[in-house]
């Protein structure tokens, strides 16, 4: 198990039921942390991996999020880091956008964050140590047609973490944001495009898990501000869906 002072570490994981939180999860799980998930749907993890603990929750629920989050942190004072992995994205031309999809994107991708941060860092301060992990895009690096909404979520979260970076420094708190590109997963399920089929078209869900973990294990005194991944060819295939 790994330990923090004599104590199980262990990560909450928002978003654990999606392509790149399951991935994480995973590999956190086999890597000796205690893992404490909030998705939409029932997991389909190991039911026998004793050290996962998860609770369903629509992240569009901000309220009901920070209560079970806050609940959470009371009664496990070995959390030391949140990875926020959770996204939805819909693509479209501004005007063809129902809101409530905008509404979506806007509590999923962003409000959640902030909600997340606002339940956790009290903790993380009261203990002088910590880590936040946020998955971005990097639609947060340059806005692309028919992508206005998820850009803007993206780009926001990205200042979120500046600032809150800012903030948490002297508490010895580490905030990184990770941007990939196109990950391979579920995300493309509905829509009317996904990466091409080489293994180079895309980013492997696992391979951001990795990241996850190797920044889990960085000492003090340094910080990832942001990760930029990127697949090695963009090929891109529309479906008539």
């Amino acid at each position: 198990m790994r330990k923090l002072g004599d104590s199980i570490k262990k990560v909450i994981v928002i978003g654990s039921t999606g392509t790149i939180g399951e991935a994480v999860s995973t590999l956190l799980l086999n890597s000796g942390f205690t893992v404490i998930g909030i998705g939409r749907k029932v997991p389909s993890l190991d039911e026998k991996k004793e050290n996962y603990i998860h609770h369903i929750l629509d992240l569009q629920n901000t309220e009901l999020l920070e209560a079970t989050l806050s609940n959470i942190v009371r009664n496990n004072e070995e959390i030391f880091c949140l990875v926020h992995c959770a996204g939805v994205g819909e693509f479209s031309n501004i005007e063809n956008l129902p809101l409530s999809k905008i509404k979506a994107m806007l509590d999923v991708n962003l409000l959640s964050v902030i909600v997340s941060a606002k339940a956790v860092l009290p903790h993380l301060k009261k203990i002088d140590n910590g880590k936040l992990i946020l998955i971005g895009s990097e639609a947060g690096l340059k806005g692309g047609q028919k992508g206005s909404v998820y850009s803007a979520t993206k780009f926001g979260l990205r200042g979120f973490a500046q600032s809150i970076r800012e903030e948490t420094a002297k508490n010895n708190i580490f905030v990184t944001v990770i941007n990939p590109g196109m990950v391979r997963g579920k995300f493309f399920d509905d829509k009317n495009f996904r990466p091409g089929k080489s293994e180079d078209n895309a980013i492997e869900p696992h391979d951001i898990a990795k990241l996850v973990n190797y920044l889990l294990d960085e000492e003090k005194g340094m910080v990832f501000d942001e990760i930029n991944v990127s697949q090695m060819k963009k090929v891109i295939e529309f479906t008539n869906s």
